[in-house]
């Protein structure tokens, strides 16, 4: 016994159940990690079951009969080698003669003939050892020459019956002998193969009863994944409500498309500065929104696409001749060929992200983008008092604010580098109170108060990448 007999592929059996259920409930987000939480607890549930059926009991091994076991040696006595019976003599005959494998045309042909009764045992034998290959081989086997000779002789034509006779009653009293011994070995055998049974019909048990835990937890688990695919089933029914909700909140509160176009010019110099807006080096802006930006690169002769996750966005610039694509930001940063962009910009985009996104999208953009490629980040500046405490929250989909030195900070820890902050107060109303003039008394005091709601209330990290 050699082989232990595979176990139940725990892995194979979690990974197929994951993705069954990515395939029934799409959840993004927190929904997936619940779902992969979950799962991950079942395989280690599972691991520490098979771990515990492992050490409590006989590891079941492949079955080999009790007769094939004949060691290699210079001498053998035929008794020995007459144990093993049917293949498991061809086999074991070339292994000891020969000293290598039956080749297929020899075993076939052997084992043909001791099955249909041709020949014997002693004549496989014999007709190996005797054989140039086995002549050359020199294996000793004490006691063949004689039966194997006799063996030859019966088949003579004009006496071989009468030497068969004479041959079968000298030979009578150890038929007796060799009887016993078959039906020792084959005892030997079914004792063998009984326990075998036992333990294939104990591990078969473990398996069944595993089995079941298996599918009484994700029975316990499938009205979380119903009431998850009930959720994502209704945002997505919602999405195109939402989708159509937030470009109207764009119009109403993020100015004009004229008032952005005049914020957003001054970045036009970055660009040509990088060499972006090429051909070979395109500029791409991920979370375009209505499109200003990309209306601008057009006019000034710069090549750039856009990329959106809300449909109305991306239907309005479509309806403009804009080139956008309707998707992730970090996802589609991910296909493109690495090296292969100018320039990438986003105004007002890392704010509605969790941070662990900001850093994936930081990372996907220093693969996509060429040596000394421009990465420009916007996003509302909380150094600004009244932009930390208010204005930032009017928005309901902003999540964080993101100081500048820590930005700033996560950018050139990404590997990028030449990065700057670049305070943004042009074309931005502050309506923040005047300073108060330096003769009122206590006006320095409230003069630093106050000049926290004159800090410039957007900034942008510029960095490229090395």
């Amino acid at each position: 016994m050699n082989q232990a007999l595979d176990p139940l592929d725990v892995d194979a059996v979690m990974q197929a159940v994951s993705a069954r259920l990515r395939e029934a409930i799409p959840v993004e987000g927190d929904g997936i990690a619940g779902a992969d939480g979950a799962v991950e607890r079942m395989r280690t549930q599972l691991d520490r079951a098979f771990a515990r059926s492992g050490a409590q009991g006989e590891e079941l091994q492949h079955w080999r009969s009790v007769t094939h076991s004949i060691p290699v040696k210079r001498e053998y006595v035929l008794s020995e080698l007459l144990g093993p019976a049917d293949a498991s003599f061809v086999d074991m005959a070339y292994r000891v003669v020969l000293r290598r494998e039956p080749d297929p045309d020899g075993f076939n042909y052997f084992l043909h003939e001791l099955r249909s009764g041709h020949t014997t045992k002693v004549e496989v034998l014999g007709a190996l050892r005797w054989s140039e290959e086995g002549m050359a081989k020199q294996v000793h086997i004490d006691g063949l020459m004689l039966p194997y000779k006799l063996q030859q002789w019966k088949r003579k034509p004009m006496f071989g019956r009468a030497l068969s006779w004479l041959h079968g009653l000298a030979r009578l009293g150890s038929l007796f002998d060799r009887q016993y011994t078959i039906e020792a070995t084959q005892a030997r055998e079914a004792h063998e193969l009984g326990r075998h049974v036992n333990l294939l019909t104990d591990e078969l048990k473990q398996v069944r009863g595993q089995q079941a835990g298996l599918l009484r937890n994700v029975a316990r688990m499938m009205p979380m994944f119903e009431r998850m695919h009930a959720a994502e089933l209704e945002r997505e029914r919602f999405q195109p409500t939402m989708d159509k909700l937030y470009a109207d909140f764009e119009d109403e509160f993020r100015g004009s498309r004229e008032l952005v176009r005049a914020r957003i010019e001054p970045y036009l110099e970055w660009v040509r500065e990088a060499g972006a807006g090429s051909a070979e080096a395109p500029v791409v802006d991920i979370g375009c929104g209505r499109g200003e930006w990309l209306e601008l690169l057009a006019e000034h002769g710069l090549q750039a696409s856009g990329i959106d996750l809300n449909r109305d966005f991306v239907d309005s610039c479509a309806g403009t001749g804009l080139k956008v694509i309707a998707g992730d930001a970090v996802d589609v940063l991910r296909e493109l060929p690495e090296g292969s962009v100018g320039a990438i910009t986003s105004m007002h985009l890392v704010e509605h992200l969790p941070f662990e996104r900001v850093v994936g999208l930081i990372d996907a953009a220093l693969r996509a983008l060429r040596p000394g490629g421009l990465l420009l980040l916007e996003t509302p500046n909380p150094e600004n008092i009244m932009v930390g405490s208010h204005y930032f929250y009017m928005d309901p989909t902003h999540l964080n604010p993101l100081p500048p030195a820590m930005l700033r900070w996560v950018v050139e820890n990404r590997g990028f580098a030449d990065s700057r902050i670049e305070r943004l107060s042009a074309h931005r109303p502050l309506n923040a109170p005047p300073l108060l003039p330096p003769e009122v008394p206590g006006s320095k005091s409230l003069n630093d108060m106050l000049w926290s709601m004159h800090i410039a209330p957007d900034y942008a990290i510029v960095a490229r990448r090395p």
